[in-house]
């Protein structure tokens, strides 16, 4: 059923757009349509009375009929009824507009398909995937990488958008590339059952026998190696004296297994323990300490590190979460049944230290949970620091977005790898 709305549209430059486009001959609407996008999309106003805040206003003219268009974006709640786009009853045209923060960055696309439901299935959240566009209008872009080791998926290209505000993009634009090996082997492994995907980036000149060299393990491997260029980000830091020389190892996901594995999995926490560590040590002659060693993740994956080093603290002594899902929810069969919170205030004070950060826009409550994941990462903080861990905690002008933890990536490391200091928020 196609939506038209007749509520009252905030964007001035929308209005200003159906006075043009509602006389009479299409003429009038095209000339109405490039008047409205010729400075650029998305359409960015100020708003009167709030200091630091603009109205974003996302406008899309489908080249075919649509019926129940949808913006997907972190940049706006996560529920079917606020990313649907509106129709304005003219040209084919359709929109939202959201206020936020002018330090916002954000990726975007159009589907002609609605949003799936919270619940929906991984196969619908793949099929809505494939229906995902970017902006045709903006030439800035952002892309997830397609899984090798997963037929059914699919790249997904976004458009980027960054207000006027947002912080510069330092450690991912500009600069030279990775300098060193990368090595891709698929690792068997007896406690996943199956194979998996690791990329190995040593620096230019490695010297197994050198003990100098930080490790750095990171989930997700193949969107942090492209998406998120961990080896560029690395090469630059260290080029600018940042942090020591560094050993990459990206590990990356079975299908349809990222969920199960990286969920408080003991097996996964064995594979990385007992059969990557020491084939690593084989293979590169790798002794890192887990004092000279960091493990990370976004989302799961930082859920991930942070049960990793919980249980195996003499191994994996920094963790590294990005907008960590350490959110409760009511538990199911397979799920774990206590939160990492309840586990790290009910263990003994260990050899680890913690850089946890979430998005501003990460502030809704998912159905049957808690709280929210910002609040979660707030929740989690203050039992590391009420226990003593030396904690860096960060929230960024964003929502759940490969975009956002592009760029915050290396304030982790930077953290992480510098000299230990007092928990702070």
């Amino acid at each position: 059923m196609r939506r038209t709305t007749r509520r009252v549209v905030e964007s001035p430059r929308i209005r200003s757009f159906l006075r043009s486009a509602r006389r009479a001959g299409p003429r009038a609407v095209d000339r109405a349509w490039e008047r409205l996008v010729r400075d650029g999309v998305p359409i960015v106003e100020p708003l009167s009375g709030h200091r630091g805040k603009s109205l974003v206003t996302f406008v899309w003219r489908p080249e075919v009929r649509a019926t129940a268009p949808s913006v997907y974006t972190a940049a706006i709640p996560w529920s079917e009824s606020q990313r649907g786009l509106l129709s304005l009853g003219v040209g084919g045209v359709w929109y939202r507009s959201v206020r936020l923060s002018n330090r916002t960055r954000a990726s975007y696309g159009f589907s002609l398909e609605p949003l799936p439901a919270a619940d929906a299935t991984v196969k619908q959240w793949a099929r809505y995937g494939k229906s995902i566009r970017p902006d045709p209008l903006n030439s800035r872009r952002f892309t997830l990488p397609r899984d090798p080791d997963d037929p059914s998926d699919s790249a997904i290209e976004l458009s980027l958008l960054e207000l006027h505000r947002t912080p510069p993009a330092r450690w991912t634009r500009g600069g030279r590339p990775f300098r060193g090996t990368e090595e891709h082997v698929h690792l068997p492994s007896r406690y996943l059952r199956g194979t998996r995907s690791v990329w190995v980036f040593a620096p230019e000149g490695f010297d197994p026998k050198s003990a100098r060299y930080r490790l750095l393990i990171v989930f997700d491997g193949i969107v942090y190696r492209d998406a998120i260029p961990v080896p560029r980000i690395v090469q630059k830091l260290v080029d600018a004296g940042r942090i020591p020389l560094t050993v990459v190892v990206l590990v990356g996901n079975a299908p349809g297994a990222r969920v199960k594995e990286l969920e408080q999995n003991p097996s996964f926490a064995r594979f990385l323990t007992r059969e990557l560590l020491p084939w690593l040590r084989q293979r590169y002659g790798l002794r890192a300490t887990g004092a000279r060693t960091i493990v990370a993740g976004s989302s799961l994956g930082g859920v991930a590190a942070a049960y990793a080093a919980l249980h195996y603290p003499r191994r994996f002594g920094n963790v590294l979460a990005q907008s960590g899902a350490f959110l409760w929810f009511a538990p199911t069969k397979g799920a774990p049944s206590t939160s990492l919170m309840e586990e790290f205030a009910r263990a003994p004070k260990l050899p680890l230290r913690f850089y946890l950060d979430a998005g501003t826009l990460e502030s809704e409550v998912p159905p049957n949970a808690a709280t929210s994941l910002r609040a979660s990462v707030r929740h989690l903080r203050d039992v590391l620091l009420a226990k003593g861990y030396p904690v860096v905690h960060a929230e960024f002008e964003g929502g759940h977005d490969y975009a956002c933890w592009r760029e915050t990536f290396a304030e982790g490391l930077l953290s992480l790898l510098a000299p230990a200091r007092a928990g702070r928020s």
